[in-house]
């Protein structure tokens, strides 16, 4: 069992963020401590919203989870969460690939080779 676990959302994929939620919860420790992060990258959010988004999302879930919200680009600002938060695990979705990512999301993939712990992908 994982003591703090990171769960990135693209927020495209709500079906997918809650599913990832309950399954953190389903792998953390009785005490352990999820983080839902979202990373603003260009995009025009307010922070706020998206706050207020990512909270009826854990509501819906039934998971408790702090929320990180983080402007950049979103697999360094993954991987600047995961030690900060010492983090066990990482559990990122992966989304149907192009071309150039055939495997893995490019963020995904990334997330996978620079994670400075354990890193499980969910399709």
């Amino acid at each position: 069992m994982y003591n703090t676990i990171i769960v990135p959302t693209d927020f495209l994929h709500e079906e997918s963020t809650i599913q990832a939620l309950k399954h953190a919860e389903l792998l953390s420790d009785t005490e352990g401590r999820i983080v839902l992060l979202h990373v603003l990258e260009d995009v025009p959010y307010i922070v706020e919203t998206t706050r207020e988004t990512m909270g009826e999302w854990l509501k819906k879930s039934g998971v408790a989870a702090d929320i990180e919200i983080r402007d950049g680009g979103s697999y360094h600002n993954i991987i600047e969460s995961a030690k900060e938060n010492k983090a066990d695990l990482v559990l990122i979705s992966s989304h149907k690939p192009g071309l150039g990512d055939y495997l893995l999301g490019s963020t995904a993939e990334k997330v996978v080779r620079h994670a400075p712990c354990a890193v499980l992908v969910e399709r």
